[in-house]
């Protein structure tokens, strides 16, 4: 008996000891996703299948985290080739998360860093000093050094293994060692922009152990002939107001390049001061987006691994979304939204309009200007959008973002903006807007015979929409004789010969335009211009004293006294503001609201109806009415349940990208022909 205690004891020993006892317990799905999803990029810590190939060798996860260099080299023999080169890639990617980021931190200064700010203070010796400086730091920052090694073995992963990317097309492991490549990329790029500070141009640089060479695709010499002040990472960019942001999955990394403001003449003191001391109406956009790709020099796995050779190549994603990689035709990663969005952040344009509309004391008042939201391209027709009262083209950041983020939209157009003070008169802002858009499309076109410069299409919403019908109508004599009715004849035969009052009332339609679309504009006024809250706050309104003065000598020339003055809106000798006109009262909505607009030329209207159980006929947008809103012979009227911002409604952009497609139809057809 005793033997046999004895024996079932040894038994139950040795089960004990050499057989694991599996349990079996069901788990959340979502749970388990969530695990599977953990790794270096996403959750700080090893992903499960680096962690198992680790296990599998013999090697301590968390150990080979903190000291990656030793497991990768015990790793290699004892793994295959892919789970290996993984592996190490993700190790590496855990190193260069836990280093400091205070290269990339430099690279993503808004302006000019302290560093770089002393050293001008200090003179052109101190800051090629400070350069160095830079240089040296670059060339040997652990967190770079580790990002290279990360996108090393990454690259080596995706190209020079026995599959090929498209063998591996469904597998995760594949998409995880690309993200751990475009990550990668976003630092080692930021690396090369501080390594390269004070030498624009210079080729190659010395980057985290790497001599880099820099290759620039599908940019012109002049649009980044300066060097940028700052690079940031888009995808670590978050932005608020925004709805969406348009990415386009692949290889590399989307930045944006943050280049110098322009340098304005004489020395400005506020921001109607400054927004007017460069009289130039076109602005080239400082927020530029471009596509970083990191390459090894090397045939095999081998000579990748050890090369010390390397290329970034930069891309302008506009006009490039794909390249040649190992022999195969690899997409390209791009980010369409963030340089618009960080222009947007950083602009203060809705500042400045505010400004513009309600500061006294203003000395004059700032030209409109032509915002591009991407660099000039000859080949794609143009889309210019013309804000409202009292806005700025922060009013179109959603509409302007989804065509941006549509393709097919993207490579047949190109957003222009428009920026204008709406506390000037109408009629004045009509003139100047037509002055500044034709600057442009000539400096862009000298010769008139791009893409761009026919068949644009023009998008205003309330003002700006009143404003785009004046810029494709043919006014003929017919505002100038409304205006001068109220006066003296003799008056008014000296005013019908003053240069500035044609300037004014006598226009033409634009050749450049082929299409227009009016959103919620009051083509006969807005009602509520004329509540009493509103009329107290037109009579806040100020107008600059250029305008004062330049009105107040006019008069003085055609001997127009103040009760003739006070006929045609004048009030205090002050002319009527962008406001005042929008009042179906006013003398501007008499002598306009009739105009015909350039005869063949298509026009759309949307239209916001704030309470849909009003009928159609009597309802409003809370500001335009619908009668005011309406034209007769458009080709396609949107009604939307929408207060007066109707431009901001997923409605409103999706008509707006239909109307789009019908343009780009028809255009095509036409070219057929």
């Amino acid at each position: 008996m005793r033997g046999l205690v004895g024996l079932l004891a040894a038994l139950v020993l040795l089960g004990g000891s050499g057989c694991a006892v599996v349990k079996v317990k069901e788990r959340a799905f979502g749970d388990i996703a969530a695990e599977r999803n953990l790794d270096a990029l996403n959750g700080g810590k090893l992903s499960t299948a680096s962690a198992t190939a680790l296990g599998s060798a013999g090697l301590d996860p968390e150990l080979c985290a903190r000291e990656p260099a030793p497991c990768i080299e015990q790793l290699r023999p004892l793994a295959s080739s892919e789970s290996w080169l993984a592996t190490a890639s993700e190790l590496q990617l855990l190193r260069m998360n836990a280093a400091p980021a205070t290269v990339s931190k430099a690279a993503e200064s808004a302006g000019l860093s302290r560093r770089k700010a002393a050293a001008v203070e200090a003179g052109e010796g101190a800051a090629t000093d400070a350069n160095a400086a830079a240089a040296s730091q670059v060339a040997t920052d652990e967190r770079t050094r580790a990002a290279v090694e990360t996108a090393r073995y990454a690259y080596a992963y995706l190209f020079l293994t026995a599959r090929t990317p498209e063998q591996r097309v469904f597998e995760a492991r594949q998409q995880r060692v690309l993200q751990y490549y475009n990550r990668a990329v976003d630092v080692v790029a930021q690396a090369a922009f501080e390594a390269s500070r004070g030498q624009v141009g210079v080729s190659p640089l010395r980057v985290g152990g790497l001599n880099l060479g820099i290759g620039l695709h599908g940019y012109e010499a002049s649009e980044i002939s300066l060097q940028p002040e700052a690079l940031l990472a888009s995808d670590t960019l978050g932005f608020d107001n925004l709805r969406a942001v348009y990415r386009r999955d692949g290889f590399g990394t989307g930045l944006v390049a943050v280049f110098p403001r322009r340098a304005p003449s004489p020395s400005p003191v506020t921001p109607a001061d400054e927004a007017s001391a460069d009289d130039t109406p076109y602005r080239d956009t400082r927020y530029l987006p471009v596509t970083a790709t990191l390459r090894f020099n090397g045939d095999s796995l081998d000579a990748v691994l050890a090369s010390d050779q390397a290329s970034m190549d930069v891309y302008n994603p506009y006009r490039i979304d794909s390249e040649t990689i190992g022999g195969r035709k690899v997409p390209l990663a791009a980010n369409y939204s963030a340089a618009y969005g960080v222009w947007l952040a950083r602009s203060e344009l809705a500042r400045l309009s505010l400004s513009s509309l309600l500061r006294p004391k203003q000395a004059r008042a700032f030209k409109p200007r032509i915002y591009l939201n991407q660099p000039y391209d000859p080949n794609k027709r143009v889309i210019v959008l013309v804000h409202g009262l009292a806005s700025s083209p922060e009013a179109w950041v959603n509409l302007a973002n989804e065509i941006l983020g549509d393709e097919s939209l993207r490579k047949h157009y190109q957003l222009w903006q428009v920026f204008y003070p709406t506390n000037i008169g109408i009629l004045s802002n009509r003139a100047a807007i037509a002055s500044a858009l034709d600057k442009t499309f000539k400096h862009y076109d000298p010769e008139g015979d791009d893409v761009a410069s026919r068949d644009a299409v023009l998008v205003g919403h309330s003002m700006g929409g009143v404003i785009s019908r004046l810029l494709v109508s043919d006014s003929g004599e017919q505002v100038l004789d409304e205006t001068l009715k109220a006066f003296d004849p003799a008056v008014a035969q000296r005013l019908r010969k003053e240069p500035l009052v044609r300037a004014l009332t006598v226009f033409q339609p634009m050749p450049q335009f082929g299409r227009v679309v009016f959103l919620a504009s009051p083509h006969r006024g807005a009602v509520v211009t004329d509540g009493w809250p509103l009329r107290m706050v037109r009579k806040l309104i100020r107008l600059p004293f250029d305008v004062l003065r330049e009105t107040a000598e006019l008069a003085q020339r055609t001997k127009v006294d103040q009760d003739e003055l006070q006929k045609v809106g004048f009030r205090k000798g002050r002319p009527p503001t962008g406001p005042d006109d929008l009042s179906p009262n006013s003398l501007f909505m008499r002598s306009t609201e009739n105009l015909p607009i350039e005869a063949g030329l298509p026009y759309h209207t949307i239209v916001g109806q704030r309470d849909p159980k009003i009928a159609l006929l009597q309802s409003s947008d809370g500001a335009v009415p619908y009668r005011s809103a309406h034209l007769d012979g458009a080709l396609s009227e949107k009604v939307i349940v929408s207060g007066h911002s109707v431009q901001e409604t997923p409605q409103a952009i999706l008509e707006l990208r239909r109307i789009l497609r019908v343009d780009m139809a028809q255009y095509g057809k036409n070219a057929k022909r």
